[in-house]
């Protein structure tokens, strides 16, 4: 009978040390799932430059090469100079004559315009020198203009770094030819990054701007970033696809949709290169509850 009486106090207890456990469990959950969201739906981003080159012509020097890390500033490619250093000559040939002209005609409206006064010509003659010297002006303006414009085009045959990153999709060589606005290659900037990540709908409800992130990227399993919200799209993925989902059907079936939320992080380690398009996972601390902020360790 004593056995049977200790044997049915441990079963309680061990029942009641079951049920401490289950509702200790389930306010973790409570408190976690109240305080934070998180999806592992998210994707490294950053700036891409996509460049193109400002005038058409030979490429005589590539300076880098593929996945090259480069700073702003730096020589990336040569176009042939020669023709644009012509079309200066040119216009600076150009301009002296235009120069001249109205040296010439200016003079000859001073000389026009006395011999007016004196009555020893007729007042029309004055009003077409005077016509004559605004049109070598203007003229004067003109080729102003264009050596401006070539002298632009010849310093445009250097290509540099707009922003310091990484150059890809390069496939330039010398020799190749090179339209004006035509894409050429792409630096990937490297002052800015930020995770992509797609949140259920049902989430949205408490995520801010500002609140903290947790960020792990999946090439680097063992390391912490930490970020922050910067802004929460206005619509869900699928609204910008090229091809929406159409709901006005008889068989549409509800389907919780995911909006992306821009998180910006705030300590890339130039030791840890991140890679566009790569995943990772995110868990935010949802501010709205008064959550602590996020650890910085």
């Amino acid at each position: 009978m004593k056995t049977f009486f200790r044997s049915g106090r441990l079963r309680a207890g061990a029942l009641l040390a079951a049920l401490a456990l289950l509702a200790g469990g389930a306010g973790w959950y409570w408190s976690y799932s109240s305080n934070f969201v998180s999806t592992d739906d998210a994707y490294i981003n950053a700036h891409i430059v996509r460049l193109a080159a400002q005038v058409s012509g030979r490429v005589i020097e590539v300076q880098v090469t593929d996945n090259q890390t480069v700073a702003a500033g730096a020589p990336l490619l040569q176009i042939d100079p020669e023709p644009f250093r012509l079309a200066v000559t040119k216009a600076e040939a150009e301009l002296r004559l235009r120069q001249a002209e109205l040296q010439s005609a200016r003079l000859n409206q001073r000389r026009v315009a006395a011999m007016v006064r004196e009555r020893a010509l007729p007042a029309q003659e004055g009003d077409d020198a005077a016509a004559a010297a605004l049109v070598a002006e203007a003229a004067v303006a003109a080729a102003e203009a264009v050596l401006a414009q070539v002298r632009l085009d010849l310093e445009h045959t250097r290509l540099t770094a707009p922003a310091a990153g990484t150059v890809a999709n390069l496939s330039l060589r010398p020799g190749s030819m090179v339209e004006a606005g035509a894409p050429l290659f792409s630096i990937i900037a490297s002052d800015q990054y930020w995770v992509d990540a797609n949140f259920r709908e049902t989430e949205l409800a408490d995520i801010r701007v500002g609140d903290r992130a947790d960020i792990r990227v999946d090439n680097y399993p063992d390391r912490v970033f930490h970020g922050e919200v910067e802004s929460v799209s206005g619509g869900s993925g699928t609204a910008f696809s090229l091809l929406p989902p159409q709901n006005a059907t008889g068989n549409w079936v509800k389907v919780i949709q995911r909006v992306p939320v821009k998180v910006m992080i705030l300590d890339a380690d130039p030791a840890l290169p991140l890679r566009v398009g790569t995943s990772a996972a995110v868990r935010l601390r949802l501010s709205v509850h008064g959550a602590a902020p996020a650890d910085s360790s």
